[in-house]
């Protein structure tokens, strides 16, 4: 059976939901895997395998790229009209040297690619809501009609949280399944030595493994240093221009170490190494209100207690799992995790039912069965 993936972001861009899901599917899958452009980056327009998945580039539609001309003729309707005619010419042909199904399975993510879910000609559409696809920066003001005309397509909505899950059931009667997010947890769990960078710092270690986003709250972020205790708040992670002041302001004060980005393989070394896993985020954004973050689970497999922004998959288990609203709430529940007796074997309990394995085999049975109820 062929699945077609219609994604936003490339295969090879870091680890993500995509990878850690797909690459579980069984073998009677074989996954191609439709990627857009990186504009300079290694765009593989050939096809290139990874185990059972496929990659390749499609130039689909593209917004807030760093190319003024792109960026000009994608600004107008007929560009985009072209832009899509393109990218849709683009993928069946390489959906026909690939000898795909003439009626594959379509997994999207990518409301860009809405053009193409019109062409195609699939047995079902799955849309993966992960991430609400509005919420990004230099979201265009078209974008939701690209939305709007992908959620027309599909037939079923994976989703991530079940704050999304409300919202979604508000706006369409197509079926929505429950998902989450989900954690390697062998990968997490394994005992690790303490990088060099990290062995330096003094504890308590209080920290944030992620992208430094727009969704981060400084105030909170502050409060949280004022309040150390002598120890570090560590920012571990790539920056985004959103935040690029900010987090240059904020590092350069006392008890605030910015380690930068770290490889995959590194990560389950210095979450280990931490005495706190937080994720300080605006807890009254619609869209931080809506996520469901993999770093929840990636900490408590480390055997690392969170704080976090509430959460409404999850219930709280303190001192292992503390939501917090407020910079003084969250201070407090900082307070409350150090003072209790590190028990990283009740973190992981809470971890393991999220396994990506799991996650996999559920979204595989979904489709199955859905496929099978069509028939």
């Amino acid at each position: 059976m062929d699945l077609v993936v219609l994604s936003e972001v490339r295969w090879g861009y870091f680890r993500t939901r995509k990878q850690f899901l797909l690459s579980r599917f069984p073998e009677r899958w074989r996954i191609l895997f439709a990627q857009p452009p990186a504009f300079g980056a290694d765009d593989p327009w050939s096809p290139r395998t990874e185990g059972r998945v496929t990659y390749f580039t499609v130039p689909f539609l593209k917004p807030a790229t760093t190319q003024p001309l792109y960026n000009a003729l994608s600004g107008a309707a007929p560009g985009r009209w072209l832009i899509e005619r393109g990218a849709t010419a683009w993928l069946r042909s390489r959906l026909r040297a690939l000898g795909a199904s003439s009626d594959p399975v379509v997994l999207t993510s990518n409301i860009y690619a809405a053009g193409a879910l019109s062409s195609l000609r699939p047995k079902l559409i799955f849309y993966d809501f992960n991430d609400h696809p509005l919420q990004f920066a230099g979201v265009p003001s078209w974008a939701g009609d690209y939305w709007r005309r992908t959620l027309d397509r599909v037939d079923t909505l994976f989703v991530v949280s079940e704050y999304y899950r409300r919202e979604l059931a508000a706006q369409t009667s197509k079926p929505l399944v429950p998902l989450g997010n989900g954690v390697e947890t062998a990968h997490f769990e394994a005992a690790r030595p303490e990088p060099a960078d990290l062995a330096k710092l003094p504890r308590p270690r209080i920290g944030y493994l992620g992208l430094l986003s727009h969704f981060l709250d400084f105030e909170t972020l502050e409060a949280l240093r004022q309040a150390r205790g002598g120890g570090t708040l560590v920012l571990i992670g790539p920056g985004t221009p959103a935040t690029e002041s900010a987090i240059h302001e904020l590092s350069g004060r006392e008890g605030v170490a910015l380690l930068g980005p770290k490889p995959y393989e590194q990560v389950p070394a210095y979450l280990q190494n931490l005495d706190v896993g937080l994720i300080p985020f605006r807890a009254n954004d619609r869209y931080v209100q809506g996520i469901n973050p993999n770093k929840i689970y990636q900490y408590l497999a480390s055997g690392l207690p969170v704080v976090t922004t509430p959460v409404l998959d999850l219930s709280p288990a303190p001192p292992h799992l503390q939501f917090a609203s407020t910079p003084e709430q969250t201070v407090a529940a900082v307070g409350v995790a150090l003072a209790a007796p590190r028990d990283p074997g009740a973190c992981r309990a809470l971890a393991g039912p999220h396994d990506w394995s799991t996650l996999a085999s559920r979204m595989v049975e979904t489709i199955e069965a859905r496929l099978a109820g069509r028939s």
